[in-house]
């Protein structure tokens, strides 16, 4: 028996093949990473969080710029806790903006939410008015968008 011919190969470069054609199409994640400093957005947050010093044990927490990264384009993408968890686990995109394509572990659904409470209404909006200030100094403005998961629910049905 002839096997048929296919497009789809095992590669162990295909990773890197894809990288290099993102950045051929461009990624517009890597274009609002080139015009925001991310560490100053950390530096302004910071002191809404109130983290300790780690001394008394615990997980360590991720960078405050990979969690600004996250909330960023949480607010971007008008996403849930829920479904920025699970595009950080499946966008390749998501993980390379936030800095986390070569990390073991990404936050979940709780850190994200738990950061988000603990920057307060204060915090958020002086992270997104600096996020906002930033890319209107280099002439662009941020319109958000929408995500859009293929979601089944259960449907009504009339049994007759």
């Amino acid at each position: 028996m002839i096997t048929p011919r296919s497009a789809s190969k095992f590669n162990l470069f295909a990773q890197a093949g894809r990288h290099r054609k993102l950045e051929e199409v461009g990624d517009p994640l890597q274009v609002i990473a080139k015009h925001i400093n991310f560490n100053a957005l950390a530096a302004l947050v910071v002191p809404f969080l109130g983290r300790g010093d780690g001394s008394k044990g615990g997980r360590p927490a991720y960078p405050v710029d990979v969690m600004v990264r996250i909330l960023v384009l949480k607010q971007l993408y008008n996403l849930s806790d829920e479904q920025m968890e699970y595009q950080l686990l499946d966008r390749m995109s998501y993980q390379r903006f936030c800095l986390l394509e070569h990390s073991l572990n990404v936050p979940d659904r709780n850190t994200i939410w738990r950061f988000g409470q603990l920057l307060g209404i204060d915090g958020a909006t002086a992270l997104f008015e600096g996020a906002e200030l930033q890319l209107r100094r280099h002439g662009y403005i941020a319109i958000g968008g929408q995500a859009i998961d293929a979601t089944l629910v259960p449907a009504w049905s009339e049994r007759a």
